[in-house]
């Protein structure tokens, strides 16, 4: 079995489970604040940050060297999202939460130790941002009332003309990589991790999202009668 198919057979039910978070079953019902949503970008920046820096340090390794992609970067546009939000001085009025520094700690074990394993995170999280990303994108538009594509450049891949087609480059690309069994099979294991530290930080934005609606209408969102 060719390791893209792999990596999408083995975590259907993990990417399954992901998407029953209460945040994302509402944010894919149209219900979204812009406080909660900047604390998911937040997020972003750390981890995406932590992750391009894994991938650039170890880009010339011979199996990190082909599926290094720099049209697929988020920091920059994660930033651009930022200072919409949080206006220039950004920087000073972010923190980092646990679900998302557990999620970044283990990012920079792996750069360093087994930056192999970095393929996990690169797959699961640029694909879903390539696959996903344009619904969410009209979504979170219509939902926090903000017109074309301000603050939400995060969703915005300029050097991608076709993002289908740079899927199947990419998946080209996993099934050509130089890796055993083994260590596929820690590449499926890591993106299984992936989804569960990301499900992770969708339950600590459930937390806010419920703080800023209200229990009762969130209940009625999930829950109705």
């Amino acid at each position: 079995m060719s390791l893209a198919l792999k990596l999408r057979e083995g975590t259907s039910q993990n990417h399954n489970e992901a998407e029953q978070a209460g945040f994302i079953r509402c944010f894919m019902k149209g219900v979204l604040e812009k406080e909660t949503y900047t604390r998911q970008i937040v997020a972003f920046y750390y981890l995406y940050s932590a992750m391009e820096e894994g991938l650039e340090k170890n880009k010339d390794d011979k199996i990190l060297s082909k599926i290094y992609f720099p049209e697929l970067k988020r920091k920059e546009a994660i930033e651009s999202d930022l200072e919409y939000f949080l206006g220039k001085k950004w920087k000073e009025k972010i923190h980092i939460s646990k679900a998302t520094q557990d999620y970044i700690d283990r990012i920079y074990k792996i750069s360093s130790e087994k930056p192999y394993l970095l393929v996990a995170h690169s797959y699961v999280r640029y694909l879903g941002d390539l696959s996903g990303g344009q619904i969410l994108k009209k979504i979170a538009s219509k939902a926090l009332g903000i017109e074309a594509h301000a603050g939400l450049d995060f969703y915005e891949f300029p050097l991608i003309i076709s993002p289908n087609e740079f899927k199947k480059s990419y998946r080209e690309a996993l099934d050509s990589l130089p890796t055993n069994e083994s260590q596929q099979d820690e590449i499926l294991n890591e993106s299984r991790l992936v989804f569960t530290m990301n499900k992770n930080i969708f339950l600590e934005l459930e937390e806010d999202l419920i703080k800023n609606i209200g229990k009762e209408k969130y209940n009625s969102i999930l829950n109705p009668s």
